[in-house]
């Protein structure tokens, strides 16, 4: 069993306004569960858990960094994008 580094994006908003970070996961997952079922070692975001937030990585570099400190089965999220379009990014490592 392995793992593979996973990068997923969620908009910030919707028409009802700002949604949390734990909403925007809860959809990702449910998505990838519609596309892939409940596979333990499917490769997506569902396999995962939410982690905590983290700074915005400034460049490749501490993205990798970040990435490294990252456990297998956890994704960890910070905001991206101009104000008002903004993102949640999710990064981490899920089951393979």
């Amino acid at each position: 069993m392995g793992a593979t580094n996973i990068h997923y994006e969620h908009p910030a908003q919707n028409r009802r306004g700002e949604i949390s970070a734990r909403e925007a996961f809860n959809n990702l997952v449910e998505q990838e569960q519609y596309e892939y079922g409940h596979d333990p070692y499917s490769g997506t975001i569902a396999t995962c858990s939410l982690g905590g937030k983290v700074r915005k990585p400034k460049d490749e570099d501490e993205y990798d960094e970040l990435l490294d400190r990252v456990d297998k089965r956890e994704v960890v999220y910070y905001k991206d994008g101009p104000e008002g379009r903004e993102n949640w990014v999710f990064i981490g490592w899920a089951a393979c």
